[in-house]
């Protein structure tokens, strides 16, 4: 943990030393604000990455219908070396567009170290076990003795920042005499359900974008099978002609449907592209059941994990810059990769 940890109280360490030209080193509005400016400095570190994330969603939506051209033109091409080439073809297909199918994965996988050696800092100002004496003689990452101590002294509306619900009250003593519980959760209750309540509209607004987006990316797939198996392109419902020639009439032979392959209406083959697509749908059941009980985590730790008072800053203030940069995202992506009904996602997919 102390590799996840001495980075971030790195950084910290860092910010509380700035601030300290401008306020009292041991108030709370320093420390306050260093783990303020530490959520500025991850998620500025992280900015390109989660512009990355959201441009090339955007640009896989667009891709989608060459995609589903592209699935069908080798759906009866069984052979290894037909699957190699449309492997090779759909490679081609991302490189020219400029994205990458696990661009997402980054900021996800940079935040949660950063939580956890967060965590680990700010619980180990006042570690369990320990009296606050004793804590305060103690190193902390990159924190020596002195910031330690000094950590322990700052406050929030009078309240300690490494105060938590369930802290023993001999340690209240020693940490703040006079401290009550009641003090506590006066300001930990409020905190860490806005955390919550937070974590449950961002969850909320990415669930609903993303399920607007699939039924848009699924009409513009339907579009695609529609027009191959009348011949050309449709447009409400009618066949365009093609260099003045209405297309001929299709065959089952040449549709590949039911007829032709003598499948049942309602089967659906077994291939990569129908597994790719339940484990699409298994992920997106998840995301929704995780959007329901993950919201909870911050009330739920905030009592059984002892989160201290800091917790409970860092993550109200994670979400709200989370909210303001998906939407300033959002609307820069409507500028500069609209989508058009053949595309898929319309504008109101990402409101």
């Amino acid at each position: 943990m102390d590799l996840f940890a001495y980075p971030v109280s790195l950084v910290m360490k860092f910010w509380h030393w700035a601030l300290g030209f401008v306020v009292d080193p041991d108030s709370g509005v320093a420390w306050v604000g260093s783990v303020l400016l530490l959520v500025v400095t991850v998620r500025l570190l992280l900015l390109r990455s989660m512009w990355r994330q959201q441009y090339s969603m955007r640009k896989m939506a667009q891709l989608a219908p060459k995609m589903k051209e592209l699935q069908n033109k080798y759906k009866d091409r069984k052979s290894p070396e037909d699957r190699q080439e449309q492997a090779k073809e759909m490679q081609a297909l991302y490189a020219d567009a400029g994205v990458n199918p696990l661009a997402g994965c980054l900021p996800l996988l940079v935040q949660i170290p950063v939580f956890l050696g967060l965590y680990y800092v700010l619980l180990n100002f006042s570690p369990p076990g320990k009296s606050i004496e004793e804590a305060s003689q103690m190193t902390n990452g990159a924190f020596g003795p002195e910031q330690v101590s000094s950590f322990l002294n700052a406050e929030m509306f009078g309240v300690p920042l490494a105060s938590y619900i369930r802290m023993p009250q001999e340690v209240m003593d020693s940490l703040h005499p006079g401290l009550v519980r009641e003090d506590i959760l006066m300001l930990a209750v409020p905190l860490f359900v806005l955390a919550g309540i937070a974590t449950f509209i961002n969850m909320w607004n990415s669930f609903r974008r993303q399920k607007a987006a699939k039924a848009a990316e699924q009409a513009a797939l339907a579009r695609v099978d529609a027009e191959e198996r009348a011949g050309g392109p449709v447009v409400e419902g009618e066949v365009l002609e093609v260099d003045g020639e209405k297309p001929a009439a299709p065959t089952p032979a040449t549709t590949g449907g039911a007829a032709a392959s003598g499948a049942k209406p309602g089967d659906k083959p077994q291939d990569f592209q129908s597994m790719a697509e339940q484990m699409t749908e298994s992920m997106n059941q998840s995301m929704k059941i995780m959007m329901y009980l993950f919201p909870f985590f911050p009330i739920v730790g905030a009592y059984f994990f002892n989160f201290p008072i800091a917790i409970g800053l860092y993550w109200l203030t994670n979400n709200i810059w989370t909210a303001v940069q998906s939407h300033i995202f959002m609307e820069k992506l409507e500028k500069e990769l609209p989508m058009s009904s053949r595309e898929g996602l319309p504008p109101s997919a990402f409101m």
